[in-house]
């Protein structure tokens, strides 16, 4: 294999495992509230403009 080629397979290896790393670190933070609740928005005033 030429260099450039192995340089290509190294590089798209990192890439493949820094992607399954991260993936594999990241743990989503819990909803806080009842989900299931939905209220309406405060009103807000009315502004000329």
């Amino acid at each position: 294999m030429s260099r450039s080629t192995l340089l290509k397979a190294i590089v798209g290896v990192a890439i493949i495992l820094g992607g399954i790393f991260v993936i594999m670190k990241d743990e989503p933070a819990a909803p806080t509230g009842d989900i299931n609740s939905i209220e309406p928005l405060p009103e807000q005033d009315s502004q000329d403009r």
